[in-house]
C-alpha cells in the first residue's frame, strides 16, 4: 500500500471532527485556513465559530466596519491576517463570486500557496497539494530530507514532492490526511512511532534519527523592545489612539505609548518630550504600574502600564477621550487585553 492510501486509511478512522471539514462552502474554509495559519485548532475554533455566528456570509464580511472585525479576532495575534480578510471579502463581491480556481484564489489578500492549495482541494476537489509545517515535517522524516525547509531550495523540493505523492482523484481526503497525520502521530515533539503506519518505511525511524528532521537555518536572535504605555484617568475617562503605523497591531486601539530599545527609568519617562506634551498643564498623580512579558515570534515585548491620575483632559489630536467602562468595546492587542484584566476594578 502507498503512502497515501496508509495515511487516508488512517485519517478515516482517526480524524477529529472539525467544522470546516463538515463543508464545501469556499468561504467557510478560506475563514477557517486564515484563522489556522498562525493559530492552534484548539485556539482558533472558537474564533471560527464565532466569526461565522457573526458574519455567516462573505457579504456581511464585506460590509462589516473594520474595527468591528479587528474585535472579533481579538487575542488570535498576526492582526495582518484580519485586515487582509476584511479587504480580500471586499475584493470576492467585487469579483462576484468566490474564484473556483487556483491562481484567481491566489490572488486574494493575504492568501498564499499553501492557503489557495487548501482552498481549492477542500472546496474543489482540484489536485493541489497542501505543504504547511505539519507536511514539511513529515515529508522529511519519511524520506530522510535534509534539505532546510526555511530555504528556497527546500520549499521548491518539498513542493514537488508533495505534488508528485498526491492523490489526484481525492486530493481533499489526501491533503486532509496528511496534514492531520502531521498534527497528531508525527508531531514535532514525541511523535507517536510507536503508532504510526508508515515507520516501516520511515528513513528517520529506522535511522534512529526522529529528532534531527526537518532541518532548518537558524534564524537571527529575535529582538527585545520596551513599551510604556499610559492608562491616564480624568473622573471617568480614558484616552487612546487608533495605531495606524505599518507592523504589528495596525488600527488596534492602544493607550498613550513609548516606546524604546532599552529599559528607561521614571524620571527619563517624564523628562522626554512626548510625555511632557501629553502632560502639558496637568497634576499628574502615578497610581501605580503593571509589567508584563509578551512574546511574539519575532521579538520579545517588556511593557509597562501606568495608571496615573491627572487634573483635566488631555489637549492632544492624536487622543480620542472615552468613558473607562467603555474600553472593552475596542479592538485592542492581546497585551492591552491582558492588562485590562488585570486592573483592580474590572473593566
Amino acid at each position: 500500500m502507498n503512502f497515501s492510501n496508509l495515511i487516508i486509511d488512517w485519517y478515516i478512522l482517526n480524524k477529529r471532527d472539525l467544522p470546516w471539514r463538515n463543508t464545501t462552502n469556499p468561504y467557510k474554509i478560506w475563514l477557517s485556513e486564515i484563522i489556522l495559519q498562525q493559530t492552534q485548532v484548539k485556539q482558533g475554533l472558537p474564533y471560527y465559530e464565532s466569526f461565522t455566528k457573526a458574519f455567516p456570509t462573505v457579504e456581511l464580511l464585506a460590509k462589516a466596519e473594520e474595527d468591528d472585525v479587528l474585535k472579533l479576532w481579538q487575542g488570535l495575534g498576526y492582526y495582518s491576517r484580519a485586515r487582509n480578510l476584511h479587504f480580500a471579502a471586499k475584493q470576492i463581491i467585487e469579483w462576484g463570486s468566490f474564484p473556483n480556481q487556483y491562481d484567481s484564489i491566489l490572488k486574494l489578500k493575504g492568501v498564499g500557496e499553501y492557503t489557495a492549495a487548501a482552498i481549492s482541494s477542500f472546496a474543489f476537489k482540484l489536485p493541489h497539494a497542501v505543504v504547511d509545517g505539519n507536511v514539511f515535517r513529515l515529508l522529511s522524516r519519511f524520506y530522510g530530507i535534509d534539505i532546510p525547509i526555511n530555504s528556497s531550495k527546500g520549499k521548491s523540493h518539498f513542493f514537488k514532492l508533495a505534488n508528485t505523492i498526491l492523490d489526484k482523484t481525492q486530493p481533499d481526503t489526501h491533503n486532509q490526511a496528511i496534514m492531520e497525520f502531521g498534527s497528531q502521530v508525527c508531531k514535532a515533539k514525541k511523535p507517536n512511532c510507536e503508532i504510526c503506519v508508515l515507520c516501516e518505511n520511515c528513513v528517520a525511524f529506522n535511522t534512529n534519527s526522529i529528532n534531527e528532521y526537518p532541518v532548518k537555518i537558524k534564524k537571527n536572535s529575535i529582538k527585545s523592545i520596551y513599551f510604556d504605555y499610559f492608562f491616564f484617568k480624568y473622573k471617568d475617562l480614558t484616552f487612546v489612539k487608533k495605531r495606524t503605523q505599518n507592523g504589528i497591531w495596525k488600527n488596534l486601539f492602544e493607550f498613550p505609548l513609548i516606546e524604546n530599545e532599552k529599559q528607561i527609568s521614571e524620571e527619563e519617562i517624564i523628562e522626554s518630550i512626548q510625555f511632557k506634551e501629553w502632560s502639558h498643564k496637568l497634576k499628574l498623580e502615578v497610581n501605580s504600574v503593571h509589567s508584563f512579558k509578551h512574546i511574539l515570534s519575532h521579538r520579545v515585548i517588556y511593557a509597562r502600564f501606568w495608571e496615573i491620575d491627572c487634573s483635566s483632559e488631555i489637549q492632544n489630536e492624536h487622543f480620542q477621550s472615552i468613558k473607562i467602562e467603555d474600553i472593552n468595546r475596542l479592538a485592542v492587542s492581546r497585551l492591552t487585553e491582558k492588562y485590562l484584566k488585570r486592573l483592580v476594578q474590572p473593566i
